[in-house]
């Protein structure tokens, strides 16, 4: 089999190393799917057999970023339930996805978030959503990092499945990386318990909605005698492999309990504020030792997919928030968009850095966009100043999939009108 090798040269490289490394002027070497040589200025590549070589003009490249809780197929209902609460928003968005939604509506919808989120230098997901074994095909075409599953909840769901048959079909499509359950407000515990088992039975890892609202938590224990959290650790789910969307509204017991059982929390920080369900307890949740990752929420709450904005996003309101200007540096939201939502994905070993070893899933932004000169920390600059919009080239898995701002894995223009078509779909 033939190798392909990829020089990066000239590069500013943040590696998210255990010490975040800044190498001026580095370059980064890419052997087939993997990252082979990260070099500081003036040292050549060990190996002279370099099929590509991109000289990056002082560039950043930085690790590719990781949504650690997104509904990716949701794109194509971006704006269709704006300025809402959470419960009016699933009041609305939930009866128009049952009328609409099918398999090839997932596979578009999927497509496009693809789309926006290579471009957006994003290039690993953990996607909540319907139809999940169709957006995985869609997903290894686009050469997308998507972790993905069997999802449950406890009615029929948009993809009209009565609960046994979901229990059937997850096994019958077994093996899974990942099982999620919608959430303790929308199943019975005795759902949540059976979930539960098929996840430690079939060795999968588990992801649900936790404490997102308040009216959540109130709802939860008028109705079980427990809050989401008191409900996850009852039946043992407050455990390593475990993410908890949004985890917003905790006191101090849940927080000590999530990080001693080593359960992570997914950060939407977006959708939190334009939902106006609170401010998850970051913080706190760093300081107690848990494992903390960044995420979008879905692009019909948060309207997009951009890891940029909700980097800039966390940095800020909790500086705000607890009027603390160190309260979460830009190093620390840096890692919770790379390494840590790696960690929450339980990818670490694999990607979320730069380093020897680890998967090329790399983003280069443009030396020459106005809004990142200069740079004094590249690092803030990333976080503070950096967008999507500065993105020009991705790799992921070695594969370029981002070229001087365009896809190469993706039908833009065939994307584009089957999105608009099922858009009409939905306007009825």
């Amino acid at each position: 089999m033939t190798t392909r090798t990829t020089a990066i040269t000239n590069a500013t490289i943040i590696t998210v190393d255990a010490i975040d490394t800044v190498i001026p002027g580095g370059t980064v070497v890419i052997t087939d799917d993997t990252i082979t040589e990260v070099l500081p200025a003036g040292v050549a590549p060990t190996t002279t057999d370099i099929d590509i070589r991109i000289d990056a003009r002082g560039g950043i490249v930085l690790p590719g970023l990781i949504n650690a809780h997104t509904h990716l197929a949701m794109t194509l209902f971006r704006g269709y339930a704006d300025d809402l609460d959470l419960q009016a928003f699933l009041d609305r968005l939930i009866p128009a996805e049952t009328a609409v939604l099918s398999e090839d509506h997932v596979r578009t919808g999927a497509r496009l978030a693809f789309a926006e989120s290579l471009r957006a230098g994003c290039t690993t997901a953990l996607d909540m959503y319907w139809w999940p074994l169709a957006s995985l095909e869609e997903a290894e075409q686009a050469g997308f990092g998507l972790q993905a599953g069997p999802i449950f909840i406890g009615f029929d769901g948009p993809d009209r499945t009565p609960w046994n048959d979901r229990l059937e079909r997850a096994r019958a499509t077994a093996p899974h990386r990942w099982l999620f359950a919608h959430g303790t407000y929308t199943m019975e515990p005795t759902q949540l318990a059976e979930v539960g088992a098929l996840a430690t039975e079939l060795g999968t890892r588990f992801h649900i909605h936790a404490a997102e609202t308040s009216r959540e938590v109130d709802d939860v224990r008028s109705r079980f005698g427990r809050t989401p959290i008191e409900l996850l650790d009852d039946h043992g789910l407050l455990r390593p492999g475990t993410v908890l969307a949004h985890a917003v509204v905790l006191d101090d017991d849940e927080i000590s309990r999530i990080a001693e059982t080593g359960t992570a929390v997914a950060h939407c920080p977006a959708s939190n504020m334009k939902l106006a369900s609170g401010f998850c307890r970051v913080p706190e949740l760093r300081a107690a030792g848990a494992v903390v990752g960044l995420g979008t929420d879905g692009p019909s709450s948060s309207n997009d997919l951009d890891m940029f904005a909700a980097m800039r996003t966390a940095a800020l309101i909790h500086k705000g928030h607890r009027l603390d200007p160190l309260v979460l540096g830009a190093a620390e939201v840096l890692r919770m968009a790379t390494i840590d939502g790696a960690r929450t994905l339980g990818l670490e070993d694999r990607i979320g850095s730069i380093e020897v070893g680890r998967r090329a899933d790399l983003v280069l932004l443009d030396p020459d966009s106005p809004s990142l000169n200069p740079v004094f920390d590249p690092i803030s600059t990333v976080v503070y100043a950096a967008s999507r919009a500065d993105v020009t080239d991705v790799w992921a898995g070695g594969r370029r999939v981002v070229e001087h701002r365009s896809c190469t894995t993706i039908d833009m223009e065939r994307t584009l009108a089957e999105a608009r078509a099922e858009a009409e779909i939905i306007r009825g």
